[in-house]
C-alpha cells in the first residue's frame, strides 16, 4: 500500500486535496441550506398552562404558612422577597417545603428560592 502512495506525484496529491475541499464545501452549503437550525436541536419542553404548574407547585410546596423574622405569611399573599444578593422578587407566595425552599409566582414565572438566602420578606397587602 505504501508503494501506491509513493507512486503518486505531488500534482496528484494537490488535485485530490482540491477535489476534497470542493466536495466538502458543497456538502456544508447544502447542510446550511436544507439542514436544521441550531435551535431545532435544543431540548423541547412540554407546554403546560399556568394552572397545571401552579397545582404542581402546591404539591411540591405543601406548607401554607411561613414565619420569617416574626412575621407570618400565608399562601396567596403578595410578597416582596429581598435576597442576600439584593435581588428583588415580587409575587404571590405559593408555599414552602421541608427543605426550606420558598416558592413564589411572579407575573411570568415561578421561582423557588432557598429560605436561608433570603434577607427580608415584606407583605405587599
Amino acid at each position: 500500500m505504501l508503494d501506491s502512495f509513493l507512486a503518486l506525484s505531488w500534482q496528484d496529491i494537490v488535485i485530490a486535496a482540491s477535489i476534497a475541499y470542493v466536495v466538502f464545501s458543497v456538502i456544508r452549503r447544502l447542510q446550511r441550506a436544507f439542514g436544521k437550525n441550531e435551535s431545532e436541536f435544543s431540548h423541547k419542553v412540554r407546554n403546560m398552562d399556568m394552572v397545571d404548574v401552579y397545582e404542581k407547585c402546591k404539591e411540591l410546596f405543601p406548607i401554607q404558612n411561613l414565619t420569617f423574622h416574626g412575621k407570618e405569611f400565608s399562601r396567596g399573599m403578595h410578597i416582596k422577597v429581598i435576597t442576600i444578593q439584593k435581588k428583588i422578587i415580587e409575587g404571590e407566595l405559593i408555599g414552602i417545603n421541608k427543605v426550606n425552599l420558598i416558592c413564589i409566582r411572579t407575573h411570568n414565572q415561578i421561582i423557588a428560592h432557598q429560605l436561608e438566602k433570603v434577607e427580608e420578606i415584606i407583605g405587599l397587602e
